[in-house]
């Protein structure tokens, strides 16, 4: 399997998210039209010595989701390089390294964005990767560690000549974490820079914002994160040409089959956060979504009664909004 190919096949697609991008989330989104999916972040030190429930869990996928990326999270070569070749055997079609996470209590421990720092030693990182990797190597980078240490073109440089096969770039620094604004011409010149295919992340709201990101950088396709939570028809270019009550029904039978999802895929502990957390997620742009958010998290109603809640009030949110629409 040809990445390039790949990509032009599945050019605007879910982004790797911790603690959201989850199977039951990435089934929902490949219903709703995204591209080939990728997992959360899984750790490569827990993938391989310590086998953790979670990790299970995470490493697991259906067939539906075929092909799929799995996104290692470590900074040790010999973990690395065990991780890879076990998540080959599982089934991996690409193996992706994660270079972008900017949160402290990965990048303290050297992970993440913090590998940015010193290329050297992340070139021998890489090198070890590639030289056990059959299938795709992808990594995803950011900017660079802070405003003056911008090096996305120097890391992509030397990713390309250790062997690996397409980047993601999110143009905001390991300082920014996710404020301020992404600049979308670091894409640009890391585009120019290499051959390798180039895929864009970050302030991709929309399928016009991923046209937009193309169209300027000239990548090869884009990945939608916090665009997409609570908001998985972001990836369906159809729903536009539905009336608004058409659109609003398919919206909540979506949230009524992530629903179903997230009860069949997590164990009993923790099923009621799980739920109670994606409803929060859909409750935004509700009338007083604030306090319905609240409302959800603070219950302590049984998760059906929470869950009735919700749909009660997705209801009346929707009459209002008709009535709004019909009075202009």
């Amino acid at each position: 399997m040809k990445l390039n190919d790949l990509l032009e096949k599945n050019i605007v697609r879910l982004a790797p998210m911790a603690g959201v991008s989850n199977a039951p989330f990435r089934t929902i989104c490949l219903d709703n039209g995204s591209g080939f999916v990728t997992t959360e972040e899984i750790d490569s030190i827990s993938l391989v010595y310590n086998k953790s429930e979670r990790t299970r869990l995470i490493t697991a996928f259906s067939e539906y989701e075929n092909p799929i990326a799995m996104q290692l999270l470590g900074c040790d070569s010999e973990s690395l390089t065990e991780s890879s070749k076990i998540l080959q055997d599982l089934g991996a079609s690409i193996i992706d390294i994660n270079m972008g996470c900017p949160v402290p209590k990965i990048t303290k421990k050297g992970k993440g964005a913090a590998l940015m720092k010193d290329i050297t030693q992340t070139a021998k990182l890489i090198k070890s990767i590639r030289n056990i990797t059959k299938i795709p190597l992808t990594v995803k980078i950011r900017s660079g560690w802070d405003e003056n240490n911008i090096n996305a073109v120097e890391f992509s440089k030397m990713l390309e000549s250790e062997g690996v096969d397409g980047i993601t770039v999110h143009p905001r620094s390991r300082a920014q974490r996710y404020e301020g604004n992404s600049k979308w011409s670091i894409i640009k010149e890391v585009v120019d820079s290499i051959k390798i295919p180039v895929t864009g992340n970050g302030d991709v709201k929309s399928y016009d914002d991923a046209k937009r990101m193309i169209e300027f950088t000239k990548c090869k396709s884009v990945m939608i994160g916090r665009g997409a939570i609570g908001n998985p028809w972001v990836f369906n270019k159809s729903l536009e040409e539905l009336s608004y009550e058409e659109k609003e029904l398919f919206k909540k039978k979506t949230i009524i089959n992530h629903l179903r999802q997230i009860k069949n895929y997590f164990p009993k502990k923790n099923l009621d956060i799980q739920i109670k957390k994606n409803l929060s997620y859909y409750a935004k742009g509700f009338y007083n979504s604030r306090e319905l958010r609240q409302k959800i998290f603070r219950s302590s109603d049984p998760i059906e009664n929470v869950i009735e809640l919700f749909f009660k009030l997705f209801d009346r949110n929707v009459e209002k909004n008709k009535l709004e629409k019909i009075s202009v």
